[in-house]
């Protein structure tokens, strides 16, 4: 009830503020809803983010630079509200939004989806952030927009293209091994209308920190905890990308290929072994679209084909899982001029084709996809609605399913100006989501359930969003209040059966999240002189609702904190840069009846970066001290994370 009151009370204060610096600035001020980033995802047509119906974080170049991150992992993690559940700094990670889990964050890359059919999700820290033009992050349910996954929020991803001559290459070193390189060339193609990008990143890390093994016993000091350097924790990660993009009147367009291949070995806390993974994923996707008059048609698809490869000579295991997915889509808008609004309507399909093999899957793990889907945006001067409605079904091509599985998503979302200063917006929108049931969910031998039901839930939210602007100082605002439940959670047991005991899925998860979002920057600048400080707080109260008999009944989600907070303040003058980081974690539990948790974490980044330029060149070298306190702490169990350690990067830019 506290953070409930609390919570009001940010959404009266920011309110309030709104009016006072809308007089502190009113002599310099620009219109407020011009400022901010342009975001397409929160309802498929072009809008401010101040002017969109639900909360979107948007991260340019140049916050995706500062970062210092060599991953979408690492970007993302640094200044949006995705918190990052990680094995450790280089092994396996996941998103995850609002509470939820990994399997109900959406991943797209220029708007085609990244998961993996077989595992339901993504793994970040696979994707180099050099092909990283722009990062968009929607909060909250978008299955109205995007289909199956998108109950927490989506992240869209987008890759560089070419409107002139750039030349880009960053070489990193840092403690424990760590070493990467990265370049990007792009052009316009002369005489024609293509431009293309090429893009490349090496990185390699040792990861052999030393860390306290709680587990062992220390006949030095007679108690439990041996320190030692992590073993097996090394990681090797390659990737190269192409694109061509057209650009001819009233035609635009692009094909892009993405090849990523990562080795790494699976560390363990409390014994050496030698388990390596390999990912290895080819996707190439293509897009075109044509505007005639009113009307804009677009198209396109994409092919993936993915193998996890998993070996342990102890265990005498050697699997490999491949994957292969092939998706279609098409959508057709107009833009109509009614009562001095733009009205844009948009109506499209899709279909999908999937393909599993794995030696514990059963021999036909096959689905296909299709989905139909609409939108209506009414955009005024103070007020603007969207409606959206798709339909998705997914059927499983094999002798074991039941039938197909269907799920109808709507989601109506409004942004209104509540006073007669553009620099406030009221938000609000109510919309249902849905996962299906993975490969393995399905299919996994033994345990698989065909007949899992597709889970399902609805959210609300409502909140405010502020911005004022002088020609010195930038101030943004924004505070969100939500609710969410989702039903027929997929949740894999323990069990016996007629032949035999394990683990199976079934539909028996309900949960219940009611949380809140706020989040403010203020930028400052003067002549050489800037000066930026700003950060985002997350409640997200996930609860386990299914069975009033059992443990876990009224206890948090496992491994996904209640609260998260980062904070950053950066100061410059002429090339040089200066500034803090922090993040912190609240508690995550580690068992479903809440009787054990890993402990909250703060930890404190201290970045410097100095650059010179001439004519056509810039170069830029940034040092950073991350973990600055020492801090000693886990995100996920028996995977502790680095102690205080320097990290360099040297890069260098041609125009």
């Amino acid at each position: 009830m506290r953070r409930l009151t609390a919570f009001c009370f940010l959404l009266t204060s920011a309110s309030c503020f709104a009016h006072a610096a809308a007089s502190q600035v009113a002599r310099d001020s620009v219109r407020a809803d011009s400022l901010g980033e342009v975001t397409v995802t929160a309802a498929r047509v072009a809008l401010s983010t101040h002017r969109a119906p639900s909360r979107v974080t948007v991260l340019g170049r140049e916050a995706l630079d500062a970062s210092g991150g060599t991953s979408a992992a690492d970007v993302l993690e640094d200044r949006s509200a995705v918190f990052l559940k990680r094995y450790g700094p280089d092994g396996l990670a996941s998103f995850s939004l609002r509470g939820s889990g990994a399997s109900h964050t959406l991943v797209l890359l220029d708007g085609h989806r990244l998961s993996d059919p077989q595992l339901g999700q993504l793994d970040p820290t696979l994707l180099p952030a050099v092909l990283l033009e722009r990062a968009e992050v929607l909060h909250g349910p978008a299955s109205a927009l995007y289909g199956t996954d998108a109950v927490g929020g989506v992240v869209s991803l987008s890759t560089p293209g070419a409107t002139q001559p750039e030349a880009r290459v960053r070489a990193g070193a840092g403690a424990f091994g760590e070493r990467a390189l990265s370049g990007l060339v792009a052009a316009p193609i002369p005489g024609a209308p293509l431009a293309v990008s090429l893009a490349g990143d090496l990185a390699d890390s040792a990861g052999d920190y030393r860390y306290v093994d709680s587990t062992a016993f220390n006949p030095d000091t007679g108690t439990s905890g041996v320190t030692r350097p992590r073993d097996n924790a090394d990681v090797a990660r390659r990737a190269g990308f192409a694109r061509l993009g057209l650009d001819a009147g009233p035609h635009r367009g692009a094909l892009a290929v993405l090849v990523t291949d990562a080795e790494r070995g699976l560390f363990d806390f409390a014994a050496a072994q030698a388990a390596r993974q390999s990912d290895r994923a080819t996707r190439v996707w293509a897009d075109h679209a044509v505007r005639l008059g009113a009307v804009r048609i677009t198209s396109g698809g994409a092919w993936q084909r993915a193998a996890l490869r998993y070996t342990n000579p102890s265990l005498g295991v050697d699997d490999e899982g491949r994957t292969r997915i092939a998706t279609a889509h098409t959508r057709v808008e107009r833009t109509w001029t009614v009562g001095g609004g733009a009205w844009t309507a948009m109506a499209g399909g899709q279909l999908g084709d999937g393909v599993a093999a794995h030696p514990s899957l059963a021999e036909r793990a096959h689905e296909r996809t299709a989905a139909a889907f609409g939108t209506l945006t009414a955009d005024h001067d103070r007020w603007l609605v969207s409606a959206s409605l798709r339909f998705d079904r997914a059927s499983a091509a094999s002798a074991d399913s039941a039938g197909a599985m269907q799920a109808v998503s709507p989601r109506l979302g409004m942004n209104v100006q509540p006073t007669r200063w553009r620099g406030l917006r009221a938000k609000a929108s109510v919309g249902r989501a849905f996962r299906t049931p993975t490969f393995n969910d399905r299919f996994w031998q033994p345990g698989g359930n065909p007949d899992l039901r597709p889970e399902s839930g609805w959210t609300a939210e409502a909140g405010l969003s502020l911005q004022a602007a002088s020609r010195a100082l930038r101030v943004t605002a924004e505070a969100t209040a939500f609710a969410s439940r989702l039903r027929d959670q997929i949740v894999w047991r323990f069990d016996r059966f007629p032949d035999g005991a394990y683990w199976a899925p079934v539909n028996v998860g309900r949960t219940e999240t009611v949380g809140g979002e706020f989040s403010a920057t203020v930028q400052w600048a003067r002549g050489v002189t800037s000066a930026e400080i700003g950060g985002l707080w997350t409640h997200a109260a996930a609860r386990d609702r299914s069975d009033p008999e059992t443990t876990a009944y009224g206890q948090p989600l496992l491994y996904v904190p209640d609260d998260q907070a980062k904070g950053w303040f950066t100061l410059g003058w002429r090339s040089l840069r200066a500034g803090l980081h922090l993040r912190h974690a609240g508690r995550r539990f580690t068992r479903s009846d809440g009787g054990d948790s890993l402990p909250p974490y703060t930890v404190a980044d201290v970045r410097l970066g100095a650059g010179v330029s001439g004519a056509g060149w810039a170069a830029r070298f940034s040092l950073r001290l991350d973990n600055l306190t020492d801090a000693r702490y886990s995100v996920t169990p028996r995977f502790p994370m680095p102690p205080r350690h320097l990290r360099a990067a040297l890069a260098l830019s041609f125009l």
